[in-house]
């Protein structure tokens, strides 16, 4: 028994020896050997298509060694297109059909060359590689394109001087909006959908359910919308309106045109662009000569912000961060800072973010304050209603609390509301109205006198 113990224990240290041992780790160390791949079968061998599948089909063994992964990797030139590693065990593995999706992206090019290369790995770090050599082709797109605004369906047709660019029929067109762009009028029967991207007025392929692009060419008079399918740009044709002051450009972001200016208190200001300068200008801030059609500035010489809106036709001008008693803030529903009402206002209000739906109280004398605005009564909630702060993060703890008696000068129609800032009553008539505050007599003790400027 002791005889045949040896021999049974002599036979299995050598079949471990033939076929693995420790490392001084404890780590199972197997002999060198190389996987082998066979039955290797791609669905194409030669093109394959943009925003498509590409499958493949492999069979790897390693008849000493056992496997670790398949490496997949697409690249074109430097780029890399596509990687995955997918885990393999044991001494062989059948890979069947597995696809790889090829993506359809902007600056992508018809007959694209890349290489598909698969590198099966055993535990040891051995490896096989085989590779591909594919061209990738975009997909074929239709003469006629669509843009969906909302529930409009707007056609697109392809431009003879320029086989990617995609442009509607000459009209006019709104310059903000968020869209998709389509290959068929329905975007449930789209083979392919392009739609939100981080850059405005640029697409990335989408889905039905997925969000739009951002268009927005504020200042254009858009006559042409245009996608180009090789870079994904959303454009417009037109004519595009640049808006200066004092030699700085305003640039278009959130809505506005905006600046921080440095003006000089009494100094003539240069203005181009504005078409209706008399209607666009603050009353708070600047005198307009009629007839030089020229702005002069009337506060403190410094830095100020300027917001320009191209729908109101009017700048905003402030410092965002001012607090009382440098500035006070009115914030609450019914009324604009431009001299000509909007719809628009007849709705929602109480923004403490949005400069249109503010109005900003500037010191233009020791204790005097002024603002102009237009006051309406249109409103969805039948009146305005104005609350008086001392910043805009709706403190009131320097702010100014009318009382009875406060308001004097062209006051009728206009009340003190329940929260002390002012309101309408029933014999109100809308209107452009100057604003001037006395603080003198400190909180609780100021006075609002009102001048009617324009019905």
């Amino acid at each position: 028994m002791k005889f045949s113990n040896h021999i049974f224990t002599f036979l299995c240290c050598a079949s471990v020896l033939l076929t693995a041992c420790e490392d001084g780790t404890g780590r199972v160390v197997y002999p060198y050997s190389c996987p082998e791949m066979s039955e290797v079968d791609l669905s194409s061998t030669e093109y394959v298509m943009a925003n498509d599948t590409l499958y493949f089909s492999v069979d790897i063994k390693d008849e000493q060694t056992p496997l670790s992964t398949l490496e997949v990797s697409l690249t074109s030139g430097e780029e890399s297109i596509f990687t995955e590693s997918i885990r393999t065990k044991g001494m062989s593995a059948s890979i069947q059909n597995h696809g790889i999706f090829i993506p359809f992206t902007a600056g992508l090019e018809d007959n694209k060359e890349a290489r598909l290369t698969l590198t099966a790995i055993n535990v040891e770090g051995s490896e096989v590689s085989r590779n591909f050599d594919l061209k990738i082709r975009r997909p074929e797109l239709p003469e006629t394109m669509y843009l969906h605004i909302e529930e409009q369906v707007i056609p697109m047709k392809r431009q003879a001087d320029n086989p990617y660019l995609y442009a509607t029929e000459t009209g006019s067109y709104i310059t903000q909006f968020t869209g998709k762009v389509s290959t068929s009028e329905s975007l449930e029967d789209s083979e392919l959908i392009w739609g939100y991207s981080e850059t405005a007025n640029y697409a990335e392929l989408s889905s039905v359910t997925g969000v739009g692009f951002t268009f927005d060419y504020q200042g254009w008079e858009i006559e042409q919308i245009t996608f180009d399918v090789m870079t994904f740009k959303v454009g417009a044709i037109g004519e595009y309106q640049v808006f200066t002051i004092d030699g700085v450009e305003l640039e278009a972001s959130a809505g506005y045109y905006r600046a921080a200016i440095q003006f000089t208190q009494g100094a003539e200001v240069e203005v181009t662009g504005f078409e209706d300068l008399a209607n666009a200008y603050n009353r708070d801030f600047f005198e307009y000569n009629a007839e030089t059609g020229k702005l002069s500035f009337l506060r403190e010489s410094g830095k100020w912000e300027v917001y320009y809106s191209s729908k109101y036709n009017y700048m905003w001008v402030m410092r965002l961060d001012d607090e009382a008693p440098v500035a006070y803030w009115l914030v609450g529903h019914g009324f604009t800072s431009a001299p000509v009402w909007n719809d628009d206002y007849n709705t929602g209000g109480w923004d403490t973010e949005d400069v249109s739906r503010l109005g900003y109280v500037v010191k233009i004398a020791d204790n005097t304050y002024q603002t102009t605005l237009y006051l309406s009564n249109t409103h969805e909630w039948e009146s305005f209603e104005i609350e008086i702060y001392s910043d805009r993060l709706w403190n009131k703890t320097l702010g100014m609390e009318l009382k009875e008696g406060s308001i004097t000068g062209d006051a009728t129609g206009f009340a003190v509301s329940m929260s002390n800032g002012f309101t309408n009553t029933a014999d109100f008539v809308p209107g452009y109205y100057r604003l001037t505050f006395d603080t003198s007599g400190g909180v609780g003790n100021e006075k609002m006198n009102v001048e009617r400027l324009s019905d």
